[in-house]
């Protein structure tokens, strides 16, 4: 199907994005057939897993691909590593995790971020080039194509204009797309701590374009005790926010770093 996809495709310009030319698959020790069965894992049918929604992952796998052609060389000059995004990764403080259901938890720390490292030593490009790596890390991730993605974010209250600032507009917005629109992991929950006023009023207000099912996957949590509650210490990177999590070497940085 790929094949009649990509002979289908008149324009070179279009057609070489079939080529997968940007794709980092070979750096986490994958093939190109890994990533088109991540796309069909991503499809499998609720109501029965044995069942594969083709169309609807040919679709995705398309969004994915038209997506990382859009990169043009910021993913392949130089090549994307792992050692090519330690340093940017470590700035941005991503860490990873299972939760005792088995899904992939992403947590994000902004109280921990180094903003003026990111802000003054980085491109945008660098930062692009940290997210693309680590959600290529979780898409080819077993227990994350199984079991789906839960993103914990400290907010850290941070300001508006900080937020706007630590990188272009058209930048994140980009990456918005790719772990909500293009990413084949299903995300399950997205656990907001420390919101501002302006998030929680924005988020109000995306709220009205979003399905129900997307509002009600967007938890703001009031307490730092709903880590534990909902989530645990066990697997709670140490340092993160104000709880005393118990995890010191996350699954992606022992695997890769």
């Amino acid at each position: 199907m790929i094949e009649e996809k990509k002979e289908s495709t008149k324009k070179e310009s279009k057609r070489k994005k079939w080529n997968f030319a940007t794709s980092p698959h070979e750096d986490f020790g994958k093939s190109i057939e890994d990533t088109y069965s991540a796309f069909l894992y991503w499809a499998r049918v609720k109501q029965d897993r044995s069942q594969i929604n083709v169309s609807k992952a040919l679709r995705r796998l398309e969004a994915y691909a038209d997506w990382m052609d859009d990169t043009g060389s910021d993913l392949i000059e130089p090549k994307l590593t792992s050692n090519s995004v330690k340093e940017a990764v470590q700035a941005w403080c991503m860490n990873a995790s299972y939760s005792r259901e088995g899904e992939l938890l992403w947590w994000c720390d902004m109280s921990r971020v180094n903003v003026e490292k990111i802000k003054k030593e980085f491109p945008p490009e660098e930062s692009l080039r940290a997210f693309v790596w680590y959600s290529h890390a979780i898409m080819y991730d077993e227990n994350a194509q199984k079991n789906g993605m839960t993103f914990v974010y400290n907010v850290n209250k941070i300001k508006m204009i900080d937020s706007f600032t630590m990188m272009p507009a058209k930048l994140s917005t980009k990456l918005d797309r790719l772990t909500i629109g293009v990413l084949p992991v299903k995300m399950n929950t997205m656990y907001l701590f420390e919101s501002p006023t302006w998030v929680t009023v924005f988020m109000k207000i995306i709220g009205f374009f979003m399905s129900k099912k997307m509002r009600e996957r967007i938890v703001i949590c009031k307490g730092w005790n709903k880590v534990e509650e909902m989530i645990g210490l066990d697997v709670t990177p140490e340092n993160f926010g104000k709880v005393k999590g118990q995890l010191r070497l996350d699954v992606i940085e022992k695997k890769y770093f």
